[in-house]
């Protein structure tokens, strides 16, 4: 195996979008989509404002994520494209947020070159930096006790996207048909003030710290504009919790002021064990292509795997007069950094044996994770 030519520049632009109007906004928003462009069914989650109303299971509305892995000078102009054409300034419309990646690795011609249309706007656009992405890998029949969590501390309506975990389940011989492979991947991007309440909430709520529970960590955001909504209130000239933060946020210039808020019942039990200095190693190829990978990872020592499944953008076909669009497969592993090199060669030689081209990596640093460690 030759040296990896991994690529510098590079970061991961999402957008969360309501599902009917999803397209159409990345269509308005671009011209020449990336080579790197996913679109993923998702749910929102929603809370019914009142007591007798809170008892009543969450809200889901229908969502899309589209994550577009683009060079970083493109970041700016791509956020601006999709903010303009979402009215993503206006609350409960979605939210695009971009994260920066370490490396990044393609086996094919994936370049991440993305072309915008010139949209304008009288509105101004008001990024903010000091942010935090959650992520968490939980059982199926977990994720909204656990997003209703996050949400009663501060957060948005977290997103859930469905997905499959491979790790625990396969070592476990037998035993293994008491853990079901579905996994749900909850995501909320939150002010960093509010990442460790909201952090240790979905833990508590989860209980992720207990064998066979799921897994969650949290990312560094670059830059975001989150207006996902996470209340759904029954008098519409009643302002939510979370829109009485956010003015306050703008009264104060910042979200500084929470941070003399937090009491202390939010500290987690002091005999619990993070994981720090991780890499979130993502991986995307055509659906139907990942299992031979995602065994040479979990052979070379990964611990797990979580995959979700998409579409790609831009590469649509009409057949009889349908649009279909190529599946894909998105794999993301949380490992080690010094494992990280050894695993991608064996997951290339993996995808070279098959003749799969259509393949690139990406590598996120992840500060802070916590699973069952025994």
């Amino acid at each position: 195996m030759g040296e990896l030519n991994y690529q510098k520049n590079y970061s991961l632009v999402t957008a969360i979008l309501p599902r009917l109007t999803a397209r159409d906004i990345v269509e308005k928003a671009i011209s020449t989509y990336p080579d790197t462009a996913v679109m993923l069914s998702s749910r929102g989650s929603l809370v019914k404002d009142g007591f007798l109303q809170r008892l009543i299971p969450a809200v889901n509305p229908e969502q899309t994520v589209v994550e577009m892995l683009v060079d970083e000078s493109s970041v700016n102009k791509l956020m601006n494209g999709i903010t303009i054409a979402g009215r993503l300034h206006h609350t409960g419309s979605g939210a695009v947020f971009s994260i920066k990646c370490d490396n990044a690795l393609f086996l094919g011609n994936q370049k991440g070159e993305v072309t915008t249309n010139n949209l304008e706007t009288s509105d101004k656009i008001d990024y903010k930096e000091d942010m935090t992405g959650i992520f968490c890998i939980s059982q199926k029949d977990k994720s909204d006790p656990i997003a209703k969590a996050a949400m009663r501390e501060g957060s948005p309506g977290p997103t859930v996207v469905f997905g499959q975990g491979r790790g625990i389940r396969e070592r476990m011989g037998l035993l293994r048909i008491a853990i079901s492979p579905e996994k749900e991947l909850i995501r909320v991007v939150v002010d960093s003030y509010d990442t460790e309440p909201v952090f240790n909430a979905m833990v508590d709520e989860g209980k992720l710290d207990t064998p066979g529970m799921g897994f969650i960590y949290s990312m560094p955001v670059e830059k975001a504009l989150v207006n996902i909504a996470s209340v759904v209130n029954n008098d519409s000239n009643l302002a939510s919790n979370h829109q009485i933060v956010k003015a306050i946020d703008e009264i104060k210039g910042g979200a500084g002021w929470r941070a003399q808020s937090v009491g202390d019942g939010n500290d987690p039990p002091s005999d619990r064990k993070f994981l720090t200095h991780l890499t979130r190693l993502t991986c995307v190829t055509e659906r139907g292509n990942g299992d031979n990978m995602v065994d040479a990872a979990m052979a070379a020592g990964a611990p797990g795997a979580s995959i979700a499944y998409g579409t790609k953008l831009g590469e649509e076909e009409s057949v009889g007069g349908i649009s279909l669009s190529k599946e894909m497969e998105v794999i993301e592993m949380t490992l080690a950094p010094k494992i990280v090199d050894d695993i991608v060669s064996k997951m290339v030689e993996a995808a070279s044996a098959d003749g799969n081209t259509d393949v690139y990596f990406y590598f996120q640093p992840v500060p802070k994770a916590l699973t069952y460690l025994g």
